[in-house]
């Protein structure tokens, strides 16, 4: 007489394990996601703000110097006196510089590629002013640039 008792529990402890690890798998990927979690673009933007000849007015000018190409809807653009912390009152292009993504200062513009320059005009500041210029990332919340720059 034979006695296969012990391997029928054997072997149902090692299919209680697989069904384990599998559900665990499964969970992982739910939790931890899938994929490599997404970054801000990397570029070297340079700010000027300098004074347009025949109009009296300031052009305000982004140029990128490196990195990865911006794609302007994706990108928001707060510039601010650094003095007074005030945002409303500098408009680019007519509009109040609040947060609104660069392809509304910039119309008609799509991306900005390394060695090109975006113009606008700015209003409502005056030589010497110093403004804080912020460009962040809509899509992940990542701040791709801030600097300070003199109004020229």
């Amino acid at each position: 007489m034979k006695n296969e008792k012990a391997v029928s529990a054997v072997i149902g402890v090692i299919l209680m394990v697989v069904v384990t690890v599998i559900i665990a798998a499964i969970l992982a990927v739910f939790v931890f996601g899938i994929g490599a979690p997404t970054k801000a673009p990397q570029a070297k933007l340079k700010y000027t703000a300098i004074t347009n000849l025949s109009s009296g007015d300031f052009d305000f000018k982004v140029t990128h110097g490196g990195g990865d190409p911006i794609i302007l809807k994706d990108e928001q653009l707060l510039v601010k006196d650094a003095v007074s912390d005030t945002v409303g009152s500098i408009a680019i292009n007519g509009f109040s510089t609040n947060g609104t993504t660069m392809d509304y200062y910039f119309p008609g513009k799509t991306t900005l590629a390394p060695g090109f320059t975006i113009i606008s005009n700015l209003t409502n500041v005056m030589k010497g002013d110093i403004l804080v210029v912020q460009v962040m990332d809509a899509p992940t919340g990542q701040m791709v640039s801030e600097t300070k720059i003199t109004v020229q």
